[in-house]
């Protein structure tokens, strides 16, 4: 099963509605011609008559097939336009040739409201109308009829003709609003940076996708999607089925899922990109819909500042001194976002246990105490003028006897208002 949603043009899902609606309406004038002609035979023999008459089943053959070839819909529907308006110049013609029979008229007049139905637009309608009501009152004045039964023909076929046409302009308000909302959505998927892809819940096959699926997954056509099941586009076919337990969990707390997954182009090539899966209902029918956005360059660009990140933390984590990093929040609290392994040269505690109160309520006991006050001074000064500090105090290690002189350094980071959001302390011993 396949679908045109968010496709355009003569290849969209209205086009092919309206070809499919042209099929119907082809078979259904077959019929009627085919009626017609046998009903043409009772009141003639002439040959040329009944050759007009059944000619018109062998044009509606040949409409039908012209359905299912790629002429575009305006065409086909201005040919069947001037099929229409020949047929009943033909009818009127017969009509004239047997003197305007009345049980003939009944027929012709039925078919001209019927035709009046199936035109589709005002303008059409129109066209079809004028040609054909002056082909009809030339041929009624023509004949030996008397003005009353004129007037009765005119009446009819007028009247049949505003209502119609009121009919077609409500059916064309309606399709322009509906074809226009159709029209913005189909812009808004065609034109976004992400494959959409439409899916069917049940058999997992691919019904539909946009045109940015080609460009997505490095193929000439969406359309080689179709039919096929959406487990081919990851690079771990069975990525689904490996994940189902979290799909549920998300689709049930949030209504869709998304992850960074790894897909693959039909030609193997494999690509990061960003799922987005939503399980909907239309129509009696279940879908999914997948939004998958190629995100292989911030992939990169992420495991290069991976890469990175590891290489500056090595080095730090190497340096013989200790170096921290502290984040304030708006509200003022700090919480360390890096602390080097050389601390445990200096405090003689694990990187891991400094961050903890208890363990910043033993570093207090193990500054010298008349270092404490001069201490305490700086880091005043650090928050009021906002400028970069170095002290120099005494530490005890845990464990030691000793005390061990120590120089730190520290530099804030301020935002745009002038208020700190970083500091970065950097320690090292003082040898003698």
């Amino acid at each position: 099963m396949s679908v045109s949603i968010f496709k355009t043009g003569n290849k969209s899902d209205f086009a092919e509605k309206s070809k499919r609606m042209a099929r119907k309406g082809t078979l259904g004038a077959f019929m009627l011609t085919v009626v017609y002609g046998f009903f043409t035979s009772f009141f003639t023999s002439d040959v040329l008559y009944l050759t007009m008459a059944f000619s018109l089943p062998g044009i509606c053959v040949v409409f039908y097939g012209l359905t299912f070839s790629k002429l575009k819909n305006e065409l086909i529907y201005k040919l069947l336009s001037y099929f229409l308006i020949v047929s009943c110049w033909m009818m009127l013609f017969i009509a004239y040739n047997i003197d305007f029979q009345r049980e003939y008229i009944i027929v012709m007049m039925t078919i001209f409201i019927l035709i009046f139905q199936v035109v589709p637009t005002p303008k059409k309608l129109i066209t079809f109308g004028s040609f054909v009501f002056v082909a009809l009152v030339i041929s009624l004045l023509s004949s030996n009829e008397s003005f009353k039964f004129i007037g009765l023909i005119t009446f009819l076929f007028l009247f049949s003709f505003a209502l119609s046409y009121i009919v077609t302009l409500q059916r064309r308000d309606l399709i322009r609003s509906v074809n226009s909302n159709s029209s913005i959505m189909k812009s808004l998927i065609n034109n976004t940076k992400d494959a959409i892809l439409l899916v069917d819940f049940f058999s997992k096959e691919v019904i539909d996708a946009n045109e940015r699926t080609s460009k997505v997954f490095d193929i000439l056509n969406s359309e080689e999607f179709i039919n096929t099941n959406y487990y081919t586009l990851f690079a771990d076919e069975q990525y689904v089925n490996k994940n189902r337990v979290e799909i549920k969990q998300q689709i049930n707390e949030h209504g869709f899922f998304n992850d960074e997954i790894l897909f693959k182009t039909p030609k193997g090539n494999p690509f990061w990109g960003h799922l987005f899966l939503s399980p909907f209902n239309a129509e009696k029918n279940n879908y999914y819909i997948l939004q998958i956005r190629n995100i292989d360059v911030k992939k990169k660009f992420d495991e290069k500042i991976a890469s990175t990140y590891e290489q500056y933390r090595f080095i730090l984590d190497n340096l013989e001194e200790f170096i921290y990093l502290v984040k304030y929040s708006p509200e003022g609290a700090a919480s360390f976002e890096y602390v080097s392994p050389f601390i445990e040269r200096i405090f003689g505690i694990k990187k891991h246990e400094f961050v903890t109160p208890e363990a910043q309520n033993k570093i207090q006991k193990l500054y010298h105490p008349d270092d404490i006050p001069d201490m305490k001074a700086k880091k005043v000064t650090l928050f009021n003028t906002k400028k970069r500090i170095s002290l120099k105090y005494r530490v005890k290690p845990l464990g030691k006897d000793d005390y061990i002189w120590i120089e730190e350094t520290v530099v804030p980071k301020l935002d745009d208002d002038n208020n700190i959001i970083e500091v970065v302390g950097i320690l090292r011993e003082i040898k003698s």
